[in-house]
Formats: structure tokens, C-alpha cells, sequence
């Protein structure tokens, strides 16, 4: 019988998160994580399998935390809704100083295949509200903007914007939008 864990694994787990949300995939070793960690590399590879096995447990933690960017789009019931919610979330958590600046999935290259799923959700999301079959058609193409928004507000956070700044980007972004997404139309 091997002995119990002498460390909390969701704790650790959300420190390995914070690293690779600070530093990427391929910047991030097992010395870095054992030392942020404050584990052995055997204790690591027991408690999370290998490298990439933490990474893709910590990309999950963090896509399904009350923070989700993706998420707080589930709260409009307009596709301007939609965006403005998720714009305004992404304002405030991309430019929090309680993490790592701007957004896990979006900075790291290895995880086009989250981005691809979050732009297919937040596509449903428009398609589910929107008023006509009109602006229900082009959902595929605003989910992209919002991605391509997203991308941009996350890369501006990491260098150095703060929610204000973020803000009138989202702001901007918002009003340009076809008057199909505006709300009340």
C-alpha cells in the first residue's frame, strides 16, 4: 500500500495552473513545477501522470472555473447581450491582479483545439438568441470576431492594459457590431 499524499492536489493543481498560464506550455518544466509545486518529480508524475496530462487537467480547471469568459455569454438573451457579457468578463479577468494577466487559452499556442470549441459554443450561444434567421446565419462569422476580440483584449492585458483600457476596447468592438446584434432590433 503506497503512502498518502502529504500535499492538497486541488492547491497544487491550481499553482501548476498559474504557471502555465504565466509562462506557456513549452517555458514551463518539471523543475519549475515541482519547485512551485513544493513536490518531488515522483510525487508529480504519482498525483498528475506526465507533463502534458497536468497541463490539459489545469487548460479544464481553469475553462470550467465561475470566471469562464465563455460562460458569462450564457447570460444574454440578445447576441449584443452575449458579447457585451462576455467582453465585460473578459475586461475584468484578463486585467485581474489576482492571476496571471489576460487568458490561459487564448495565449497558448498549443491549444487551438480549446479556442475552436469556445468559438463553436459562443456560436450555439448567438444562433440560440438570435431574433431572425438573418442574424442567426451569421453567428459562425461574429463568433470569430468575438474570438479575434478575445485574442486581442488578452494579448493587450499581458502588456500591461488595465480593465479600463480593456474596456473601451470592448466598448469599441461593441459598437461596431452589424445592427442585426444591437439590442432591441
Amino acid at each position: 500500500m503506497g503512502r498518502p499524499r502529504s500535499f492538497d492536489r486541488d492547491a497544487a493543481l491550481d499553482k501548476a495552473m498559474r504557471l502555465f498560464w504565466e509562462r506557456g506550455y513549452e517555458q514551463t518544466s518539471i523543475n519549475d513545477l515541482t519547485r512551485e509545486l513544493g513536490i518531488s518529480a515522483p510525487s508529480l508524475y504519482a498525483a498528475f501522470g506526465d507533463k502534458r496530462a497536468l497541463f490539459e487537467e489545469s487548460v479544464a480547471r481553469y475553462e470550467t472555473s465561475p470566471q469562464s469568459v465563455t460562460t458569462a455569454g450564457k447570460a444574454g438573451t440578445s447576441q449584443h447581450e452575449v458579447l457585451r457579457a462576455m467582453f465585460d468578463c473578459a475586461a475584468r479577468e484578463y486585467a485581474s491582479t489576482e492571476h496571471p494577466r489576460g487568458c490561459l487559452v487564448n495565449s497558448e499556442p498549443k491549444l487551438a483545439g480549446n479556442r475552436t470549441q469556445n468559438r463553436a459554443i459562443t456560436a450555439a450561444l448567438l444562433r440560440k438568441v438570435a431574433e431572425s434567421a438573418e442574424t442567426g446565419s451569421g453567428a459562425e462569422t461574429l463568433a470569430a470576431f468575438a474570438q479575434v476580440m478575445l485574442v486581442g483584449l488578452s494579448s493587450y492585458a499581458r502588456d500591461g492594459a488595465n480593465e479600463e483600457q480593456l474596456q473601451r476596447v470592448a466598448d469599441l468592438a461593441l459598437r461596431v457590431m452589424p445592427t442585426g446584434t444591437q439590442e432591441g432590433t
